[in-house]
């Protein structure tokens, strides 16, 4: 697999219009903490966990938690201040043999691990391993999604799109 999955440009567009959607739409998320946030993060992740566990791929339902597990993991990289674009450059995407939910679960359990860290303040290297798992999260959802034959940037869009029509101010915030 190449790097030319996603190009820089159309993956710096999407990830500053889902930092726009986050700020407008998701306002109350906002407001919290760094480690709120990223417990909110991790329980949309295990919600996602379950529907992508057991339903088909084929299933709308999947679909829908995969592209969702795709938003969760570029708003977590604007909340850590990471650009994916950037990673693309240094890491590219690489194929790994393993199999997309096992990958999934290890990830979101180091994730729920560095979350759970931060209540008790334990000596854990609570935000490299944050960004590393982000990171890590977002090249398999790349690689999953190229399996799957999904433009992930344009299948996300579409997700936020429908996400803010049915925003019940959504009139008011569209302005």
């Amino acid at each position: 697999m190449s790097n030319q999955l996603i190009s820089t440009e159309e993956l710096n567009a999407y990830q500053r219009l889902q930092m726009k959607h986050d700020e407008i739409y998701h306002h109350e998320i906002i407001a919290l903490g760094i480690s709120r946030r990223m417990n909110h993060i991790a329980l949309h992740l295990v919600k996602y966990l379950g529907i992508l566990s057991s339903l088909p791929v084929s299933a709308p339902e999947n679909s829908r938690a995969f592209i969702d597990s795709f938003i969760m993991i570029v708003s977590a990289s604007n909340l850590l201040g990471i650009s994916l674009a950037k990673e693309l450059v240094i890491d590219g995407i690489n194929s790994i043999d393993g199999n997309f939910i096992d990958e999934y679960i290890q990830l979101l359990a180091e994730l729920a691990k560095a979350c759970e860290a931060t209540d008790h303040q334990e000596d854990y290297p609570i935000r490299s391993t944050w960004n590393k798992n982000i990171r890590k999260f977002f090249f398999l959802l790349v690689r999953e999604a190229h399996s799957r034959n999904i433009s992930i940037l344009e299948e996300s869009s579409r997700r936020l799109a429908s996400v803010e029509r049915k925003h019940s101010l959504n009139d008011i915030l569209r302005g």
